[in-house]
């Protein structure tokens, strides 16, 4: 049976799922949601949730990097550090590492 939840709900769903120390690029996420949104419509649905709703801070670019950092400069990275999530030297997140891979439900 087709899933009819509204794309940008999916996307929220999925974004609460992933753990503390774990991150998921937007691409990963439009993947998870069959494509219904591209990377780019997942950085809407995730931005669009409000900082308290979800942990917005999970979700990187498919580099491991943080993609904006307008709004609060720091402060994803130091959410993302502070669950033990580290940064190389060009700031970006080892996704072999410290990837989220999702079982299937």
């Amino acid at each position: 049976m087709k899933d009819t939840t509204p794309p940008f709900e999916r996307v929220w769903a999925l974004v609460r799922r992933i753990p503390r120390g774990r991150v998921a690029t937007y691409g990963q996420l439009s993947e998870l949601i069959d494509r219904r949104l591209t990377p780019v419509g997942v950085g809407w649905a995730v931005r669009a949730a409000g900082e308290d709703s979800i942990p917005w801070h999970r979700v990187v670019n498919a580099r491991g990097g943080i993609s904006t950092d307008d709004q609060h400069p720091g402060l994803q990275r130091a959410l993302l550090e502070t669950e033990g999530v580290a940064f190389d030297a060009e700031g970006r997140i080892d996704l072999v590492k410290f990837g989220w891979r999702p079982k299937k439900r």
